[in-house]
């Protein structure tokens, strides 16, 4: 049965996240979190976010898409942060935006999220930034994940 807003919203609120705050949210649920991710409050907005990320659904991915290019920089760090639940053929448009995303933390957890299961495109973009971001930090992070990447490659 799926969960009404205030219930959500609600589950979302936990002071402490952990699994139980996500437990229990699925497809049904979708129409609600995209009404959580225009809440007044960055925080709340990111763990709808984190949500979606966590529901293996077209309807999910497509809601991540659409807030990936949202003006608060928090909800596209969340975004970045929680590409890592996504099946990397959802991840990969995501990430070839977030990782040219013109805040640098946002850049950063993009950077973070990559791994080697994503495509080649978003390998080069990381390739790009290990020597063209503006960034130092930047530049060192994909050029440590480059070497992670390499690592995991068989």
């Amino acid at each position: 049965m799926a969960k009404t807003l205030e219930q959500l919203r609600s589950q979302l609120g936990a002071i402490e996240p952990n699994e139980s705050t996500y437990a229990g949210i699925g497809s049904a649920e979708i129409p609600l979190l995209e009404i959580l991710l225009q809440d007044k409050e960055a925080w709340l907005a990111s763990r709808a976010v984190f949500a979606l990320s966590r529901i293996p659904d077209p309807k999910a991915v497509s809601a991540l898409s659409r807030v990936a290019a949202d003006s608060r920089q928090e909800i596209r760090v969340a975004v970045a942060a929680s590409a890592v639940n996504l099946k990397p053929s959802d991840a990969n448009p995501l990430l070839l935006r977030l990782l040219t995303d013109s805040e640098l933390g946002v850049r950063k957890f993009a950077v973070r999220a990559v791994s080697d299961a994503h495509n080649a495109t978003v390998h080069a973009k990381l390739r790009a930034l290990e020597t063209q971001d503006p960034s130092g930090p930047i530049r060192d992070a994909a050029k440590s994940k480059l070497v992670e990447l390499k690592r995991i490659r068989p």
